[in-house]
């Protein structure tokens, strides 16, 4: 299981801190777990690292990791600028796609200017071609979302083509009343997936 926490200070102060980073404490709750289920007292269970891709920083990170003592399920705290599941920074990753749907000449023009405004990352077309496949894919995903972390948010009609649903609420998430980072935090709590997530 994976939480996502907020990260209090940089990115930077985060990384040079690595496992010394003040993080959240072990949790008190429930154990996800079925076969158990009950409230335990989580112990600190090290760490594990991941790569993690921005325009800051190229390498892997350290991820806090919790256990039940009773049956042995983990939880791993992300921090909130880390997208579970992908490499790349979240920020990056949601400016890419919503780059991409809202350009005004070809998908290969939009991807070359977002290279040039975040330079090192030079994201390929095929990669972002499956950033914007798993975002149109999880739209009733992206919706229900919304729902749960924006109160009374008016979404598409449904009676819109699928590109065109998905521009929406890309904007809508932009133009937010929180950050990316936040949004996806809230949507992650309320939904235990992400936005791109592989839904079958």
């Amino acid at each position: 299981m994976q939480n996502i926490f907020t990260v209090k200070g940089t990115i930077e102060e985060y990384i040079s801190q690595g496992k010394l980073f003040p993080f959240p404490p072990a949790p008190k709750k429930r154990c996800h777990n079925p076969s158990c289920n009950r409230i335990v007292q989580f112990k600190k269970h090290g760490f594990y690292d991941r790569y993690f891709i921005s325009t800051v920083y190229k390498a892997k990170i350290y991820i806090r990791r919790y256990i039940c003592p009773i049956c042995g399920c983990t939880i791993s705290y992300l921090p909130h600028f880390c997208l579970p599941g992908f490499i790349h920074a979240l920020e990056h990753i949601f400016g890419y796609i919503h780059a991409i749907y809202w350009r005004s000449g070809s998908i290969k023009a939009a991807l070359e200017e977002q290279n040039i405004k975040n330079p090192g990352l030079d994201l390929s077309r095929q990669l972002v071609y499956h950033y914007r496949k798993r975002f149109i894919n999880n739209i009733s995903l992206m919706e229900n979302g919304l729902r749960l972390v924006y109160k009374g948010v008016q979404l598409p009609e449904e009676n819109l083509c699928k590109e065109e649903r998905a521009k929406r609420l890309l904007d809508i998430v932009k133009n937010g009343p929180t950050t990316i980072h936040s949004f996806s935090q809230q949507f992650h709590q309320e939904t235990n997936k992400t936005f791109l997530a592989l839904c079958k």
